[in-house]
């Protein structure tokens, strides 16, 4: 490992991060409101905006809004606390901290994200002629002791040190990466580092969420909550990363360190429905089985496709996708198409629901983060079953619509996971 820059060696400098790949990665957040910062934990960052305490949605969409203007435009803090201060005093909102610290997180923090993001999405692209990431530090007395142990570390792009390791680690944290050929190593005199002299070990710290306090392990050097990689969440990693998180199925569930179903009172049924009567086979009149299926679902929705609007102004697109997903599922249990009979209620989930929940997961191969809404609805049904739609959406689209019902001490805990993004009064 090389030494840190002094003052008689310029210190080397980031290299640009077109701001078009900062600037995507920050529009296609998803924005949730949040009670504190540790609802939201690491990778899930990557794919949804939050200010820690803001619980309003028209909140939190002003704040995305004044970040992604002053990231877009090259705004200062300066700039942006006359934004700040608007908002607060538009919306009433009582917050922690002063107003100089609160206002510096809240920049700062978006800001060396995103632009982390861009630049892992300009190496992923580039990698096949600059194939090695530079660790850099900004060389000077505010640089962290355990960040300085970390300068000139030189490895492939697709190693999984830079999973963890890629800045920022911490509040605040300056570091940044360099992406290099055989050519500029040899120019900078530099080697790759082998593995025994990377970081080793982890290190445990304590942070307060709203159950209490919670002892958090983390690799050595980093902070808690910055153990990830913004861009591998937003944008993947690997050759093909898009295309191989859309057709495997090796997803981990991401969880934040405090968890807000404890804490949301349970739901009392909402209105009244009509136990849908057991249906005789779709195909009585010897039409085939799946085009009787999918006559059912038109029947249901007046169509072969039909948008519906959430409470959070989220379009829903509901196709015969559905038909084809529930018939998948058959084979294996035919029962599943029962389930059919529930798709009357899709429009009252999607437009009127009690809940709406959004939760993370990862794919494990390509590291992209995804995001699930889930609606829950409770109708009164015989012995008060719940009715509910689980979702899959990607880049505004649906991918999956089911429709299930069970025991509300049961089935609807299970449901209810994630981050609650919205609640009926």
């Amino acid at each position: 490992m090389g030494t840190v820059a002094t003052g008689s060696t310029p210190s080397p400098r980031a290299e640009p991060v077109h701001f078009t790949e900062a600037i995507e990665f920050l529009r296609n957040k998803t924005r949730l409101p949040t009670r504190a910062w540790t609802d939201m934990w690491e990778d899930m960052h990557s794919r949804a905006f939050v200010v820690a305490g803001a619980m309003k949605d028209a909140l939190v969409k002003d704040f995305h809004e004044a970040v992604t203007k002053a990231i877009a435009e090259g705004r200062t803090l300066a700039d942006f606390r006359k934004d700040f201060d608007r908002i607060v005093a538009a919306h009433g909102w009582s917050y922690n901290g002063s107003r100089g610290w609160r206002s510096r997180t809240i920049y700062e923090t978006n800001l060396s994200t995103a632009f982390s993001a861009g630049r892992w999405a300009q190496i992923q692209r580039l990698k096949h002629v600059r194939p090695y990431i530079r660790y850099i530090t900004m060389a000077d007395e505010r640089v962290r002791f355990s960040h300085r142990k970390l300068h000139d570390i030189v490895l492939p792009v697709d190693h999984p040190f830079w999973l963890t390791y890629f800045p920022p680690n911490d509040w605040g944290c300056r570091c940044f990466v360099q992406s290099l050929s055989e050519d500029d190593l040899k120019r900078l005199g530099l080697k790759v580092t082998p593995d025994d002299k990377l970081p080793k070990g982890t290190q445990k710290s304590k942070i307060n969420t709203p159950e209490g306090p919670v002892e958090i392990e983390t690799p050595a050097g980093i902070a808690p909550g910055f153990a990830y990689n913004p861009g591998a969440g937003a944008f993947g990693r690997g050759p093909n990363a898009l295309a191989i998180a859309r057709h495997g199925d090796d997803f981990r569930p991401l969880e934040g360190k405090s968890s807000m179903r404890d804490s949301v009172a349970p739901l009392a049924p909402q209105g009244t429905a009509t136990q849908p009567a057991p249906r005789p086979p779709l195909n009585r009149d010897g039409t085939p089985y799946e085009e009787a299926l999918k006559r059912a679902f038109r029947n249901a929705l007046g169509g072969d496709e039909a948008i519906f609007t959430d409470p959070l102004g989220n379009r829903v697109n509901v196709t015969q996708a559905v038909t084809d997903h529930l018939l998948e599922k058959a084979k294996g249990n035919p029962g599943e198409v029962n389930r059919a009979a529930y798709w009357p209620f899709i429009r009252e989930l999607v437009e009127a629901p009690q809940e709406i929940w959004v939760g993370f997961s990862r794919h494990e191969e390509s590291g992209r983060v995804y995001l699930r809404r889930r609606y829950v609805k409770l109708l009164q049904l015989s012995g008060n079953r719940v009715v509910a739609l689980v979702a899959d959406e990607e880049a505004g689209q649906w991918q999956a619509l089911t429709m299930f019902t069970g025991r509300p001490g049961s089935a609807l805990d299970n449901l209810r996971s994630g981050v609650l993004a919205y609640r009926s009064s």
